[in-house]
């Protein structure tokens, strides 16, 4: 019993004051009155409103904030317009990401309440709000009235073991299929509310009873799963598994000291008489398979060589086999037909074939038995992975069909949703209903049907009651997600095998299609896959581009430590990338499109360099920076890696920051225009630029299509002024500018821009940042001559406004290097970054290291799997990784094309040392190509980033990147 007086029943308890508050409300009807309802628990709160509606006397209008919201008093004036309802209630306060901001602009504009409010307004908090109001709003808050409306112990203790119950069951319900976080089972805001009731019980020196202790360890537990904070994870679980692996008799004695949970509790225990449920067993179950989960994760941080690797996915193993045996002692078959498959996966990393081969056949069975198609086609995925790696090709090939047959089916909504009673129907009698369904991909030929009649009556059929339960939300969860592309993969490799290559292509473009999901890892496979085809079939332009794809993918999610010689991207770190759980929505993710910093700008001199910049920008002092340096040194990299996302994060003041960068200069104002455009949307809250007007411009959604003349200069800087106005401050960056002297060369133009320049200049909160190699800044002095710069003092090229961008240190290289390979799991040995570090700083004459090289040596590294000083000398000098990454970029373009690629990089190279420029013209009065060859072959130099195309009049021309490659390069040619 409990060991304090029972409280009065809900109704009671709360009587006088949801009377109080409805009298509040029916008195002030027509006049302002702020009432602010207390309470902390959601549950309770629509109680006690069905109730307040119940006994009101008058009507009373109920609004719900988004989470977005940034102000109150406006987002209610919108809500009601010019309506006077005769009482309000605001609810979602607490849900608010900014409250902060919302609460200061409400402290702010609080007479435009009672000016414009003639009616009673009710806002419910909880304890957070409140104190925030009292701490943020004291002048707001002092109008307000109070109505506490707190829950009684014995409902506080009731709701704890719900959550902790439902949590369990809703767990064993779901499956291994979706792993969904705690607030999609016990509803947002729930941690919250937890800690709410505990402190409350805390405070009435109340403890908990030890199995309620258990239970929340396990919530504490998947919510430091959720956080990626696994070790934490893993303590509570041992806790919550240890109480329920004790013997009944023992769960009445009395806990150990549990202050990680509850600080301070020590008195006596309320003791549960009624039964648990789920049982204990099925919840000890459910424990282990977490700390498979969590041992799953550790295997992860890994390279597949390391030690630690195999043994974290044993001891994964170790709970899920523990997992499958309780289960089996409790005589529940479907239980451990919910959780197995997360066993197989396991056994797949481990690559134990024939262990994976023995359970997917009895997984088979039992999703068979339990009508579980979405299980049942991973069943047949491990059979095809086991045949596959077993060189069965038919094999693997029959049952990748069977696994596509069955995926397809379970997420096409047509089939589930319109034709409902044709399954049933086709499941219950083996036949359609009204319809006769296929249940074969469009893919599947004609022949392959035949070729497997019996598969729709003995497999597929026998899981269609299972399709048809699924609740169409879940069903919706499967449509386009990995699983479908993961057996669009198995089936094309095998059909490459089996010599099938323009099937296996299909399904590989079909696989692409469904895009990166959750699963980078699966989405490179398939790239990798689809452009070997490619390849093979000499489609070289293609595989060239999906190689290009796959390694901004690798980069951009930390799976690659180095990129070559391309342009670093703004990182877009996915969780799953390291976690790679099929469907596992507990870890909790970033949005995909959120762009964060590169790995290497967390490095060192790079991170004071991209923290430097956004000082100057936020500073008053700077409407002008020019960012310069030598070719190679990282300058476009710095600005698309480093300041563009860092300054994407975080607002400077109260104003949103919203970066706007050029890069292409040959039709410089419909570019800027554009580019504008496509920042609606970005920066800290969503922006409202309104359409630049522009005849014969088509705009849908941000896609600007159709022009006909260009943008107006006028009506761009009309808009830039329009979004300062609005609390923005946009980042004018014309990255690469030297490319704008080749593609403007006529000094009228020049000038027009210059013009525009200036003007931007004298736009309050815009900032300009002008981007190029060093060797051209003398034009910047030469063009800017011709315009007045008051604004920055006409000196362009001041020490204030200049900001230099260089090689690295030696220190610095090492750092960025170390931090790279770390972050990619991809580890060097001390004695070997000591010696690539010296090599790489020989060549400079300041002993640095050129931050293009390092990663084109690094790229070449990763890629031969080097991670030794032993391998590194065996395979040669820094030199010959720079001569096999070329190696590498040339033979990207087909054996047949080879000679001529070396001859074109030969040609852009001479006896000097030098690296001249050369029209295509130049090159194809050189060697016997085709017009489409030449064509080629250019386009990959450029795109891999070894040569550099400018924009010129009357013909553009092509030069080398570095000078660094020029020795290689001859030497091979």
């Amino acid at each position: 019993m409990i060991n304090s007086p029972l409280l009065e029943p809900v109704a009671t308890h709360h009587r006088d004051a949801v009377e109080e508050l409805a009298w509040a409300i029916a008195a002030s009807e027509g006049q302002f009155l702020l009432m602010l309802a207390h309470c902390n628990y959601a549950k309770w709160r629509k109680r006690v409103v069905r109730r307040l509606h119940k006994i009101s006397s008058v009507p009373i209008r109920e609004v719900f904030l988004d989470q977005s919201a940034c102000t109150l008093y406006t987002t209610l004036r919108q809500e009601i317009g010019e309506e006077q309802p005769a009482a309000l209630m605001v609810f979602g306060l607490e849900s608010v990401t900014d409250l902060d901001e919302l609460l200061i602009a409400t402290n702010q504009v609080r007479e435009e309440f009672r000016k414009n409010f003639q009616f009673p307004l009710v806002l419910w908090i909880n304890d957070e709000v409140l104190c925030k109001l009292i701490r943020i709003t004291p002048d707001f808050h002092s109008w307000a009235t109070t109505v506490m409306f707190e829950i009684p112990t014995s409902r506080l203790i009731r709701n704890l073991q719900q959550k902790a119950n439902s949590l369990f069951t809703k767990v064993l319900e779901l499956g291994a299929s979706e792993i969904f976080p705690n607030d999609a089972i016990l509803g947002a805001g729930y941690t919250t509310e937890i800690k709410f009731a505990l402190r409350d019980l805390e405070s009435g020196n109340h403890e908990l009873p030890p199995e309620l202790l258990a239970s929340l360890n396990f919530v504490w537990g998947r919510e430091a799963y959720g956080l990626g904070k696994i070790d934490v994870a893993i303590t509570h679980y041992q806790k919550s598994l240890e109480f329920w692996q004790q013997e009944p008799r023992k769960q009445e004695s009395k806990p150990e000291n549990n202050g990680e949970i509850l600080p301070g509790l020590g008195l006596p225990t309320f003791i549960s008489r009624k039964p648990i449920t789920p049982p204990r067993r099925e919840r000890q179950a459910v424990i282990l398979f977490h700390l498979g989960l969590c041992y799953c994760d550790q295997a992860k941080q890994y390279p597949p060589g390391d030690p630690s690797y195999r043994e974290n996915w044993h001891k994964a193993k170790e709970y899920l086999e523990q997992c499958m045996v309780v289960f089996e002692q409790e005589q529940r078959p479907d239980l451990v037909a919910k959780l197995i498959n997360q066993l197989g996966e396991i056994l797949q990393s481990l690559e134990a074939w024939d262990d994976l081969a023995s359970l997917a056949t009895k997984s088979l069975a039992l999703h068979r038995t339990y009508s579980a198609p979405v299980q049942l086609a991973q069943d047949y995925g491990f059979i095809a992975k086991v045949a596959l790696h077993k060189s069965r090709w038919q094999e693997a090939y029959t049952n990748a069909i069977y696994a596509n047959v069955i995926i397809t089916k379970v997420t096409e909504e047509q089939g589930v949703a319109h034709h409902r009673e044709d399954l049933l129907a086709y499941a219950a009698e083996g036949r359609g209903g009204s319809k006769k369904l296929s249940y074969y991909p469009p893919s599947i030929q004609a022949q392959e049907q035949q070729q497997y009649p019996s598969y729709q009556e003995n497999s597929a059929l026998s899981c269609l009651n299972g399709v048809v339960k699924i609740d169409k939300q879940i069903i919706n969860k499967y449509t386009n997600k990995s699983p479908v592309g993961r057996y669009l993969l198995l089936l094309a490799q095998a059909q490459q095998h089996l010599g099938q290559h323009s099937e296996a292509i299909s399904h590989l473009e079909r696989a692409r299609e469904l895009g990166i999901q959750d699963d980078p890892k699966l989405y490179l496979e398939i790239l990798e896959t689809l452009g070997t085809l490619y390849w093979q079939q000499k489609r070289y332009q293609a595989a060239f581009r999906l190689k290009q794809e796959r390694l901004a993918i690798a980069q951009q999610n930390g799976l690659l430590a180095f990129i070559g010689a391309g342009k670093l991207k703004s990182s877009q770190q996915n969780q799953l990338a390291q976690n790679q759980l099929p469907q596992n929505h507990l870890a909790q993710t970033k949005s995909k499109g959120s762009a964060t910093v590169y790995q290497a700008m967390t490095a060192s001199d790079w991170q004071h360099k991209v923290k430097e910049l956004v000082q100057r920008i936020a500073s008053t002092q700077h409407k002008l920076t020019v960012i310069y340096g030598q070719a190679g040194v990282g300058k476009s990299s710095l600005l698309e890696a480093g300041l563009i996302p860092a300054l994407k994060q975080q607002p400077i003041g109260n104003r949103n920051v919203v970066p706007i960068r050029l890069k292409v200069y040959t039709d410089w104002v419909t570019e800027l225009g554009q580019r504008i455009l496509e920042s609606k949307g970005e920066g800290y809250s969503p922006l409202k630029v309104e359409s630049l007007k522009v005849e014969g411009l088509k705009v849908e959604g941000l896609k600007v299509e159709g022009y006909k003349n260009n943008f107006e200069l006028v009506t761009i800087l009309d808009q830039l002024q329009k979004n300062q106005r609005r609390n923005q401050i946009n980042i004018l960056i014309f990255d690469q500018f030297e490319e704008f002297f080749f593609a403007c060369r006529e000094p009228a133009e020049q000038k027009r821009f210059f013009e525009f320049f200036r003007d931007c200049l004298n736009i309050p909160y815009l900032k300009v940042i002008l981007c190029l190699r060093e060797d051209y800044l003398h034009l910047l002095l030469k063009c800017a001559r011709q315009v007045d710069l008051d604004a920055i003092n006409n000196d362009i090229l001041n020490k204030g406004i200049l900001y230099y961008v260089g090689n690295f240190s030696p220190d610095e290289a090492k750092s960025i290097i170390y931090n790279l390979t770390t972050k990619a799991k991809f580890y060097l040995e001390d004695a070997l970054l000591d010696e690539l570090v010296n090599d790489l700083a020989k060549n400079e004459p300041v002993g640095e290291v050129s931050p293009i090289e390092l990663q084109i040596v690094g790229v070449q590294l990763q890629t031969e799997q080097i991670t030794t000083l032993a391998a590194y000398r065996q395979n040669g000098s820094k030199e010959k990784l720079v001569e096999r990454y070329l190696e590498g970029v040339v033979s990207d373009c087909g054996s047949e094309n080879q000679n001529a690629a070396w001859k074109i990089l030969g040609l852009l190279t001479d006896k000097h040392g030098t690296r001249p420029f050369r029209t295509k013209d130049d090159l194809g009065a050189e060697l016997q190509l085709s017009t489409d060859q030449l064509d080629f072959i250019l386009e990959l130099l450029v795109k891999s980033g070894l040569v550099m195309k400018w924009q010129q009049e009357p013909e553009a021309q092509y030069q080398l990147m570095y000078d660094y490659l020029v020795e290689p390069i001859r030497r091979r040619c």
